[in-house]
């Protein structure tokens, strides 16, 4: 019971934190939160028919322009949303709360093995779900952040 309830207030405390951006760009219509974005910022660009992760070069009133291994320039009419990257806070995260989950389910499924204690148990239990947590982390970036989303 000690693990579970410690479990749960680890796993609080990590999602409380993921709540507070170190930058905090309020999400909105306006086209300045994007004109304001330093170049060479992560983005993930979600426009009409594509979408691309890719660091800022330029933005005007019309158009923005990125770059990976390439420049691609997106139209403002055709761009649906604009994203801070954030898979640098969104893996570990995951990882965190991925291995919390298992050994939560560990500790729960303990029945007085003799080859394993209850922590044992808990920390076998953990790995494989901190790796998928660590996966979904990655490739969902949870944690990004709004910067634009058009009318």
């Amino acid at each position: 019971m000690r693990t579970f309830v410690l479990a749960i207030a680890f796993s609080y405390a990590l999602l409380a934190g993921a709540q507070q951006p170190g930058q905090t760009i309020p999400a909105g219509s306006n086209w300045q939160h994007v004109q304001v974005l330093p170049a060479g910022t992560s983005i993930h660009v979600d426009a009409s028919g594509h979408s691309r992760i890719c660091d800022l070069k330029s933005v005007d009133a019309e158009s923005l322009t990125c770059t990976h291994h390439k420049d691609y320039v997106f139209s403002r009419t055709e761009i649906k949303s604009i994203k801070l990257v954030r898979r640098s806070r969104s893996t570990p995260l995951g990882i965190a709360i991925g291995a919390t989950t298992g050994a939560v389910a560990g500790a729960a499924a303990y029945n007085n093995s003799w080859w394993f204690s209850r922590g044992g148990i808990a920390a076998i239990a953990a790995l494989p779900l901190a790796a998928v947590g660590g996966v979904v982390g990655y490739t969902t970036d949870f944690t990004a952040s709004t910067v634009y989303r058009a009318p």
